[in-house]
């Protein structure tokens, strides 16, 4: 049977790890310096950020091939609000243009069980720094 897999997007995450490379390659002085330098680096940033979406991309296919969610969330926005929605999404850039809030900056933390076909994961932004919760599954259209 097979476990759960964990998906994660988080810039500070991934400035932090490549602020590290630099101080140990002695690229940056000093911990500001390297953090400067790592979050500016928007290359690293952009492919980690492709990562990201064909992990998520791959893990929507095994929920619903034919790209039809049912999606549930909860403790959404600055309201709280609870709700679902019926999404058609055939890429992960379309998923994320539906489902997530309207925002340019937001941290995700998933974990998807293939033995269900569910996705929960929960999403912090700048009107949920305390993150709003969503479970993914196969909507039947």
């Amino acid at each position: 049977m097979q476990q759960t897999q964990t998906i994660t997007w988080d810039e500070i995450e991934i400035a932090n790890a490549r602020a590290a490379e630099f101080l140990a390659a002695e690229i940056a002085e000093t911990e500001d310096e390297a953090f400067s330098m790592a979050i500016s680096d928007y290359e690293v940033i952009e492919w980690e950020f492709e990562d990201f979406k064909e992990q998520l991309k791959t893990i929507l296919d095994d929920i619903s091939p034919e790209g039809f969610f049912y999606v549930e969330g909860r403790n959404m926005g600055w309201r709280r609000l609870s709700g679902h929605a019926e999404i058609k999404a055939d890429s992960a850039e379309s998923y994320i243009e539906k489902a997530f809030p309207k925002t340019s900056e937001w941290t995700f933390r998933g974990v998807y069980t293939p033995s269900k076909k569910s996705l929960d994961y929960t999403l912090y932004h700048h009107d949920a720094p305390t993150g709003e919760f969503y479970t993914v599954i196969a909507n039947s259209a």
